[in-house]
């Protein structure tokens, strides 16, 4: 279930600022920031600017 819509989901994606299973429909963006590591923020979250500047501002580490 998705905790951010409610809907019945099959595959989840967590949001790395807010940590909530959410829906492919609620993922704002996502990006690979090296081979292992992928970033998804939710569209709640990017609604906030310091954590939209986090996610941004998110290099190779």
């Amino acid at each position: 279930m998705c905790e951010r819509c409610h809907k019945d989901i099959y595959r989840h994606s967590v949001c790395n600022y807010c940590k909530r299973k959410i829906c492919i429909n609620c993922v704002k963006s996502s990006r690979r920031v090296s081979k292992t590591i992928r970033l998804v923020i939710c569209k709640d979250c990017w609604s906030r600017m310091p954590t939209r500047k986090a996610f941004k501002s998110a290099s190779k580490e």
